[in-house]
């Protein structure tokens, strides 16, 4: 039987959640379970992040969409083609194109919203009713923030604020949540949102600009990793090998061909670069020349963010 894992939620040790938010969540827990006897969907979580259905199971569609492509129809249940003749060649991601996985995002705060929904592109659904229209659930303390306990007495109080506002009160009236939500700070959690992504855009851009390149941000990065580890237990060969075409590795290595390239470096350098100090004594022949290129000449500077972390 499937649950949600309530302590995964929490894990990063900064999310809080209002007490509201508990009720709310056994009846969405209940809705999922019944989708899940249902066998409408077969739910994979991570941390804050449930995969509830993939239209590509076991590569069936992407398989047979392949061999279309290719007009391979004396095999057309090959589920290795797509990613061994076609994306290993370079080619075109066209199998792939149409199939999607779609998302359930609890406990995560607005700014990891905005940053997921600018990918309109693959991207279907989106909060809710809009978000002047729901309830936050809580709030998230920033990755950066160095006393998240000051954090958490500032926010919270005004998050429960904006909640008791919008509830009726003896004779008081309640007030409108696009006003009350005036209140809330940047940092207040979104209600449950879907967000449902075409595993090309998942592939070619949301994980390499979320998760794997310099620009990639805190909170960010901590759930769109737990996108990425709900695909790797959907599909792990898929995934790992379009991780192989698309990874932090792809910087690394064109940042290395433009080193070598600008600097016109010899093996000689190389060596060097690598603490190599009798050249000449050395086996040359036997070093690993693919590690050493890597760790000098395709050596990326570090983050803003795994500098903040030193």
């Amino acid at each position: 039987m499937f649950q949600v894992d309530r302590n995964d939620l929490t894990k990063t040790g900064r999310v809080y959640f209002g007490e509201w938010a508990s009720l709310l969540l056994d009846r969405l827990e209940a809705s999922l379970i019944h989708l899940y006897s249902e066998r409408f969907i077969n739910p994979v979580q991570h941390g804050r992040v449930i995969a509830i259905r993939s239209t590509d199971t076991d590569r069936v569609f992407s398989a047979f969409k392949a061999a279309l492509y290719l007009s391979k129809y004396d095999d057309m249940d090959n589920r290795g083609r797509f990613l061994n003749n076609m994306v290993k060649a370079g080619h075109s991601y066209e199998p792939i194109r149409g199939e999607s996985i779609m998302f359930l995002f609890i406990g995560v705060g607005k700014p990891v919203y905005d940053h997921l929904i600018t990918y309109s592109v693959g991207r279907t659904g989106r909060i809710a009713g809009g978000q002047r229209a729901n309830l936050p659930w809580g709030y998230e303390v920033p990755v950066e923030a160095k006393q998240r306990d000051i954090y958490v007495q500032a926010a919270m109080p005004l998050i429960r604020k904006a909640a008791e506002l919008t509830s009726r009160d003896g004779d008081t009236p309640s007030e409108q949540l696009q006003a009350a939500r005036s209140l809330l700070p940047v940092g207040y959690i979104m209600p449950p949102f879907l967000l449902e992504f075409s595993e090309e855009a998942l592939a070619k851009h949301i994980f390499p600009q979320r998760l794997w390149q310099a620009g990639a941000q805190g909170a960010t990065v901590d759930v769109v990793n737990d996108m990425w580890q709900c695909c790797l237990e959907i599909d792990r060969v898929k995934w790992e090998t379009l991780y192989d075409y698309h990874g932090p590795h792809i910087q690394a290595w064109e940042k290395a061909m433009r080193t070598l390239r600008d600097k016109n470096l010899s093996l000689w350098q190389i060596l060097e670069w690598n603490g190599v100090e009798d050249k000449l004594n050395a086996n040359i022949l036997d070093l690993p020349l693919y590690e050493m290129i890597m760790a000098t000449a395709g050596k990326l500077p570090p983050t803003m963010w795994e500098r903040l972390n030193k």
